[in-house]
């Protein structure tokens, strides 16, 4: 029995698939510089040994993990959907772009277990594992960070005591001030209950509408100040921004305080004894 020799056989085979979309990106505002593209136009990309063709979608100052610094090398950053780049990619007979980054989100509180398990992987370099929550951390403990944090905490908390001081001394005179008129109401039959009611509802008015303008303006002014001196290790503005948050049961505790203090001295003084004749006669009453 004689073997013939056989011819090696290709087949390409295709299977039908919808037309690729343009895949649409996001730039930073330095790519765009550098390439001389806009918001709106579309580009051809040369990824993986074959073109795609993006259309900028938007733009933004940074993105997370690029270089940002402004160098002359530094041709900006183009943010593209993975599996859109791979079906251009495909489409256009080119290779597909693998991965060399993983974003994993975790459950509450489990980012720490999640990254020491990873770290103990014999293949994964330890200090390839970074977690945001580390980040954070050293950001807040790096003194550039920490220094402008703690002295608006502490700006925040001394603005808040000597409100509650001017409170209070300004409702200490206002009732003194008011003493004849008080005596008035007292020889008339008002009550010193009443008589408290009343004065301190209009203190609560005062103080309630100075402390809402108070916030408003606070928050305004804390988050337009704190991201422009939050700075990290290198002096450099921190990428993503920083998030102001005002945590609205702290903000409810501090202004509970800074009220307590004039309305407690409100009613103290407006229901202790007064003599009206005395303070009438103090007043040159009759």
């Amino acid at each position: 029995m004689a073997w013939l020799p056989t011819a090696a056989l290709t087949l390409d085979l295709r299977v039908p698939q919808p037309p690729v979309p343009v895949v649409e990106g996001v730039a930073t505002d330095r790519y765009l510089e550098s390439t001389g593209a806009r918001v709106g136009q579309r580009l051809s990309v040369r990824l993986g040994g074959g073109t795609v063709p993006v259309r900028i979608a938007r733009a933004v100052r940074a993105l997370p993990t690029t270089p940002s610094d402004g160098a002359d090398d530094d041709g900006g950053a183009l943010l593209l959907d993975l599996a859109s780049v791979n079906r251009a990619l495909q489409a256009a007979e080119g290779e597909a772009v693998l991965p060399d980054e993983w974003w994993l989100a975790t459950g509450p509180g489990a980012s720490s277990q999640v990254a020491a398990a990873l770290r103990q992987w014999p293949d994964i370099d330890p200090s390839r594992v970074v977690v945001c929550d580390e980040i954070a951390e050293q950001l807040r403990d790096d003194p550039f960070g920490a220094g402008p944090g703690n002295a608006f905490a502490a700006a925040a908390f001394a603005a808040a005591a000597l409100t509650a001081v001017g409170f209070a001394v300004s409702t200490a005179g206002s009732l003194r001030e008011r003493s004849a008129e008080f005596g008035v109401y007292r020889a008339l039959g008002a009550s010193r209950r009443r008589l408290a009611r009343v004065v301190l509802v209009e203190h609560a008015v005062l103080v309630g509408t100075a402390l809402a303008v108070g916030v408003v303006l606070g928050a305004v002014l804390a988050r337009a100040v704190v991201p422009l001196v939050m700075l990290t290790a290198e002096a450099t503005r921190p990428l993503p921004g920083v998030l102001v948050v005002l945590p609205p049961p702290r903000v409810a505790a501090l202004l509970a305080a800074v009220a307590a203090v004039p309305l407690v001295i409100t009613a103290v003084l407006a229901l202790r004894r007064v003599d009206a004749v005395s303070s009438l006669r103090d007043r040159g009453g009759e």
